[in-house]
């Protein structure tokens, strides 16, 4: 039996199951099968009612789960309400992911006790994005020099860090990780799911699976899907996500007239499956740490067509794992997605050396075994 006091809560505010929520179900999958400590995804949400679906998520995969009310509006008091929750529930260490967890699980630290790290997913520009995120972000740079142990997913984000003047030691990189499925689809499941999104058997399906923000530039897909179509390919591009950019990527679907060719499918929890019936794996982001979509493109061998931003080159390195393109072209992924769609055997050679790369470096065990030193460090 698992001692009472290693219990590690995974502290996000979640608006669904994008990367850094599948870094945590991944590692707290892990966490259980190496036995010595005890999971809690941690969710913050507006009021104890409201509904979580990385919570749902951690459930249906028999992870423990709670939600933490912490609203704006009554910041003081839900805090200490927090605090109390999380000695009710015997946490003996926040592990945070995000700028306002970080902030919080730092008062609630000077609450409670309980000794709080933190992994930077990705790191945004406080020059940039609304004052509410940049006052959060300058707080979170400020409370990490009292952090044992910031974990950044990426080379690029640990430099960052250290330019921010945190300690060397306290600061540390471990890649994320995933698995390779465990199944893939029948051909009646992948005919089924298909004829479900509006695919005709002999569309080639490119996806895309990312928060709905500037950071994803899905405006480059769209645009690229008007160049790939009047070249007369028969392509359609899912993009799979919710966030700020839904409208204004709605507009400009209708707006370069590629409403048959560009579907917004919001939020979905079966990117696995997705991944089954893709052709191909395209994200034109401009900025990123080692994206969890990416990874998960590669686990089910997908082929992959990626910005060479963050620690994406790490793994995509042109015509040996995958193909590069620039920042912001719709023209270049326009010729990327042709070039695979009419050489097969290049695109499988592609994902199959990819999916390779993979195994070998970002395993979910591997990720798990990494965080291992620093919880045993903080929890006797």
């Amino acid at each position: 039996m698992i001692p009472s006091n290693k219990r590690i809560l995974h502290f996000i505010e979640s608006e669904g199951v994008y990367g850094a929520e599948r870094v945590i179900l991944n590692l707290s999958q892990q966490l259980i099968a190496q036995g010595e400590y005890i999971p809690v995804v941690g969710c913050i949400v507006s009021s104890p009612n409201a509904k979580s679906a990385l919570y749902d998520a951690a459930i249906k995969l028999n992870i423990e789960a709670i939600k933490i009310p912490i609203a704006n509006s009554r910041l003081i008091v839900d805090l200490y309400r927090a605090s109390k929750q999380l000695t009710d529930e015997k946490i003996s260490l926040i592990h945070s992911h995000g700028y306002k967890p970080s902030v919080f699980g730092y008062l609630l630290k000077k609450i409670t006790k309980i000794p709080v790290i933190a992994t930077c997913h990705l790191w945004f520009e406080p020059s940039k994005g609304p004052l509410k995120m940049r006052v959060m972000i300058a707080l979170e740079k400020f409370f990490y020099r009292w952090f044992p142990k910031i974990v950044a997913v990426s080379e690029p984000i640990k430099q960052i860090l250290l330019e921010s003047k945190l300690p060397p030691d306290n600061v540390e990189l471990i890649r994320n990780g995933v698995d390779t499925p465990e199944k893939k689809l029948t051909s009646e499941e992948k005919f089924a799911l298909r004829n479900a999104l509006g695919l005709a058997p002999d569309d080639y399906c490119i996806l895309n699976s990312a928060r709905l923000n500037r950071q994803k530039a899905q405006w480059v897909l769209i645009k690229a899907a008007k160049l790939i179509q009047q070249q007369g390919h028969n392509v359609k591009i899912l993009i799979v996500g919710e966030g700020p950019l839904h409208q204004e990527l709605t507009e400009l679907i209708h707006l370069e007239q590629v409403e048959d060719y560009v579907k917004l499918l919001g939020f979905r929890n079966d990117i696995d499956q997705l991944l089954g019936i893709t052709d191909l794996f395209a994200l034109p982001s401009i900025d990123e740490g080692m994206p969890m979509s990416l990874l998960e493109a590669a686990a089910a061998s997908t082929p992959i067509i990626a910005t060479a931003v963050g620690d994406i080159g790490k793994l995509i390195q042109h015509e040996s794992t995958g193909l590069i393109i620039p920042l912001e072209s719709p023209e270049a992924l326009a010729t990327a997605v042709i070039k695979l769609k009419e050489d097969e055997l290049l695109a499988q050679k592609l994902a199959a050396s990819c999916h390779e790369a993979m195994i070998k470096n970002y395993s979910s065990r591997a990720m798990c075994l990494a965080y291992l030193p620093i919880y045993s460090a903080l929890i006797p």
